[in-house]
């Protein structure tokens, strides 16, 4: 059976995240998407991959204060890393209210 990849994409939380004292004075809207690469799921089986468990941990960040968008898909990244059948996963966050200039700014970790 071939790969599937779950998408979840722009889940909106808000949270305190940056270094800078504006970062820290209020909470901004953060957009964190995962692509996961899962194997042996057999939806006719009834083998699927719960989603709902990545989109639960991520909201867990409302209201949290994390210094960096770094450390926020690291951590994400390694809790969808230990979950059952997830072959490969890329985490991206991006803030985009912080340039009145550009869309977003934002990272991105893999593997």
């Amino acid at each position: 059976m071939a790969d599937l990849v779950i998408r979840l994409e722009e889940l909106e939380i808000t949270m305190f995240l940056g270094i800078h004292d504006f970062e820290r004075a209020r909470m901004q809207r953060v957009l964190v998407s995962a692509e996961i690469t899962v194997t042996g799921t057999d939806w006719q089986a009834g083998r699927f991959f719960d989603y709902d468990r990545v989109a639960e941990f991520i909201r867990a960040f409302n209201g949290a204060r994390i210094d960096t968008q770094e450390e926020l898909v690291s951590r994400i990244h390694a809790f969808v890393h230990g979950l059952e059948g997830v072959a490969h996963a890329a985490i991206s966050s991006k803030k985009p209210d912080v340039y009145p200039d550009a869309k977003a700014v934002g990272v991105v970790l893999r593997g």
